[in-house]
């Protein structure tokens, strides 16, 4: 039994691997792009980058910072936004009591189940009356509202699984539901809610479509935007863009999403076993 055990887990982790390996391929051929004039590029496509041309990372990283640096930002603000109204409203969905508390949940998740593609035109018609286009605080209001709901439905979950005695003796001591929130509720929900700003500020940092309708200007581009529009020409080979720096471009935007992984990676983990959707 023992050695069929281990027959399987062998063949489990070369599958695995195998699987690991595909997923890496297109990460590598990036960078090695990114480190490959644009003439190498055109000529021998599976040439090694010998020597790395630095200088892509230069101009691709003059180009994009102000974009970077902009939807980081925006990201930042709309990640508290949404995690600090969410909470309010997971907790006393949670843990009050008050006429019609399942119906407007339901409602919440209702909400949660229309598609998000089916409200783009509401949204720009809403966004347009309200004056809110071409703003980024405008965008980042949108985005605030758009995260309430996955963030209430997870959050109320995990408030409910929190031990009520915990509450009672707080109540006890003459502490306010508002305090009981912000100093018991948020504290042991800190791994689900970094998890939830992982996935905002991954569905914000890469969304495209959204500030396409919302940002005309161009000096008011988010970085997927920058990125769309982004084709240097190649000083050399007239007519072309220059393959090398764009694809530096990729790589560059790719850094603020591995940071907060990497930072944030413990407690992502921890969020996503810690049953938070058990009710």
């Amino acid at each position: 039994m023992t050695k069929r055990a281990n027959l399987n887990s062998g063949f489990s982790a070369a599958i695995l691997l195998v699987i690991l390996f595909f997923s890496f391929v297109p990460v590598l051929m990036m960078l090695a792009m990114s480190l490959k004039d644009s003439i190498v590029i055109y000529g021998d496509f599976w040439a090694p980058p010998i020597p790395p041309v630095w200088s892509n990372y230069n101009k691709a990283l003059f180009d994009l910072v102000a974009p970077a640096v902009r939807t980081v930002v925006m990201a930042a603000v709309s990640i508290a936004g949404i995690t600090f109204f969410s909470c309010l409203a997971a907790y006393a969905f949670a843990r009050l009591k008050f006429f019609g508390k399942e119906f407007l949940f339901y409602l919440v998740v209702f909400i949660f189940l229309v598609p998000g593609v089916l409200t783009l035109t509401p949204s720009f018609v809403l966004a347009n009356n309200l004056g809110l286009r071409n703003s980024l605080p405008g965008l980042t209001l949108f985005y605030i509202g758009g995260g309430q709901v996955f963030a209430i439905f997870i959050l109320r979950a995990f408030f409910q699984s929190q031990p009520e005695e915990i509450f009672e003796s707080a109540r006890i001591d003459g502490s306010s539901e508002l305090r009981s929130v912000f100093a018991i509720a948020v504290p042991l929900a800190r791994p689900i809610l970094v998890t939830l700003a992982i996935m905002n500020f991954l569905s914000i940092y890469n969304d495209l479509i959204w500030p396409l309708l919302m940002l005309p200007s161009p000096e008011n581009r988010t970085m997927t935007i920058a990125l769309q529009a982004y084709q240097p020409p190649n000083e050399r080979l007239p007519g072309r863009p220059d393959l090398g720096v764009i694809t530096a471009g990729y790589v560059f935007a790719s850094v603020p999403i591995l940071m907060v992984f990497a930072f944030g990676m413990k407690y992502y983990i921890e969020g996503l076993t810690s049953g938070a959707i058990k009710s």
